[in-house]
């Protein structure tokens, strides 16, 4: 079934790396076969996504449908190598990308895992981590492969793969264990691992109920993106989705399955809501508060374009001056501004529970203000207004740049922007230039390049103590969460691509200086992210690398930017200021 793969790097052995399948520790064919049989047979030799397009490997008949499935998420959220970005799948310059290269391109393993356990229950997880622990193997965990700051994957690693776990119950009273005697019980959804926000979100429209979540439904709802942080439409109403976990069942370091809720296991509960995916064990089951069914979904679509870049900026410089206004009237959306070819602005705007003549009015005012200048097309002007939320879903990020653009390199960066900020001329003006800035560097490259201005935060997510949850504390103040967005195509060489990752660094960068004190959202951030400890975390960085040394203090789980990473080198595959390996 599996075998011991062919790596032609020789280095050397030292107990302070993770194994390399070069080295004496490595474990025997015999010994992967003994793992295979313990979690029921679903050990993968992971390939990565288009091996079968490149030779020697080529198939005719495999390489079609990896054609056909190339750019299509569902299909990579099937393969167990694949992530939703291609970037991810290689290392320093290496890897198999593209479908049409088969005579000519090599195909390399890159930053594609060796081997892969398709976990189907807690037993799986617990044997997987055990092995890992056992043999000092680079362990990391992927669900839909989504993450954009490169957490799901790792070259001569050991992927535990989460997917396929798909249970979910709604209930309309779930009390958390260990809770009083007599404790009210409330509306909940209790989700496996591997469940996705687009059946999510149909489940609670079937039971009448609303849930907080993400605006791409293909997102896992029980993994990185709650324990980041999590917001989404509804967040201005009812907070991030930290703010709405009852409970979560992990598996930590040394196997155990832990229950952490406000009652048991507090500090690590604690940790769980914000600490970031991959740090203090293995969340198998998440339980998320549900909400009442809403009256209506305004919405809110309008597309601007321009002919002339410096009448775009003083409209967007508007635009960003009423969402004092709009925060105030519950608006929540997202905006996405390029002037690559075209000078564009494209706005997608929800309001909940909104009123749709003043809806109207609102936005009828910002668009006759656009179209007051010369060289000025407003090619769409569309508000609604919904029945449901499900109904408003189909249309979330319907945008250039989107999550939905899979199968090409990625990468973005963000800022939160503090209600402070947005309350004075000055404010706004310093804003708008650090936008504009922003997109100007982030197209100043051969790749695509634009900004997509978040409008979630605000509202309820600010009536959350700092405190309450390991989330950033800058989240409980913001506004606005401007996202600097970078993409380009496999052909790209290994150079260009650092290019483009500085591009985005110092893209990034105009928001940063403009923010002095503010975070980010980890989530959406730059893989490069300086200064990540304060940007992600914020004063509760501290508490967190306590917990990080309670239950994890042998760094069994370690990836890009989580909590303890800084004791690791750059590939996290050495611990710092030791011999490493020459990966």
């Amino acid at each position: 079934m599996v075998g011991k793969p062919a790596v032609p790097i020789e280095s050397p052995v030292s107990s302070t790396c993770r194994c390399l399948p070069s080295q004496p520790c490595w474990p025997s064919a015999k010994t992967w076969e003994a793992l295979n049989r313990t979690v029921g047979g679903r050990l993968i030799a992971t390939k990565p996504p288009s091996h079968a397009c490149h030779s020697p490997h080529y198939d005719p008949v495999k390489c079609w449908a990896i054609r056909n499935g190339y750019l299509d998420q569902h299909w990579r959220e099937l393969q167990p190598g694949a992530m939703a970005y291609t970037n991810w799948e290689t290392h320093k310059g290496e890897g198999c990308l593209g479908t049409g290269g088969f005579l000519s391109r090599p195909c390399r393993q890159g930053a594609v895992p060796l081997y892969t356990v398709n976990a189907s229950s807690i037993e799986d997880v617990q044997a997987t981590l055990k092995f890992a622990r056992q043999h000092n193997i680079r362990l990391v965990i992927k669900n839909t492969g989504h993450d954009v700051v490169g957490r799901s994957t790792a070259p001569n690693s050991l992927s535990l793969w989460m997917f396929f776990r798909k249970g979910v119950q709604m209930t309309d009273a779930f009390v958390p264990e260990g809770a009083p005697e007599g404790t009210k019980g409330e509306g909940a959804a209790v989700i496996e691992s591997g469940v996705q926000f687009g059946d999510l979100y149909r489940l609670a429209h079937e039971h009448n109920r609303t849930i907080v979540g993400g605006s791409t439904p293909s997102v896992g709802a029980a993994g990185g993106f709650c324990l980041g942080g999590g917001n989404g439409v509804l967040s201005k109403k009812y907070g991030l989705c930290v703010d709405n976990v009852l409970q979560y069942k992990i598996v930590t370091a040394d196997g155990e399955l832990l229950v952490a809720n406000a009652y048991k296991n507090q500090d690590l509960f604690w940790g769980l809501r914000g600490g970031g995916p991959g740090t203090f064990g293995v969340v198998v089951e998440s339980v998320l508060r549900t909400h009442p069914p809403l009256r209506n979904v305004v919405r809110a679509q309008v597309t601007i374009v321009s002919m002339f870049g410096s009448t775009m900026d003083k409209i967007l410089r508007d635009f960003l001056a009423r969402h004092r206004q709009w925060n105030e009237d519950g608006w929540s959306g997202y905006t996405f501004n390029v002037h690559k070819v075209v000078k564009l602005l494209k706005i997608n705007y929800y309001l909940p529970d909104g009123d749709l003549v003043q809806a109207k009015a609102s936005i009828d005012s910002f668009v006759r203000y656009a179209r007051s200048y010369r060289g000025v097309f407003v090619l769409e002007n569309m508000v609604d207004s919904v029945p449901t939320y499900l109904d408003a879903v189909n249309s979330f990020l319907d945008l250039p740049l989107g999550p939905q653009t899979v199968g090409v390199s990625t990468l973005i960066g963000s800022r939160l922007v503090p209600q402070d900020m947005m309350q004075t001329s000055e404010g706004i003006d310093k804003l708008t230039k650090a936008v504009v800035g922003a997109r100007t560097e982030a197209g100043l490259w051969d790749a695509v390049g634009g900004v997509v201005i978040i409008f979630t935060p605000g509202g309820q997510i600010t009536k959350v103590g700092t405190e309450e949850t390991s989330v950033s504390p800058a989240w409980r103040s913001a506004m606005l969460l401007p996202v600097v967005a970078v993409v380009w195509s496999d052909v790209f060489s290994f150079r260009d691509r650092k290019v483009i990752e500085r591009s985005l660094t110092n893209a990034v960068d105009h928001l940063r200086i403009a923010t002095p004190g503010s975070g980010t959202y980890i989530n959406e951030a730059d893989p490069s992210e300086p200064d990540w400890q304060d940007s992600f975390f914020g004063t509760n960085y501290p508490r967190l690398l306590e917990l990080k040394r309670k239950y994890d203090p042998d760094h069994l789980f370690v990836c890009n930017r989580c909590v303890g990473s800084e004791d690791w080198d750059e590939d996290q595959m050495c611990r710092r200021h030791h011999p490493q390996h020459i990966l």
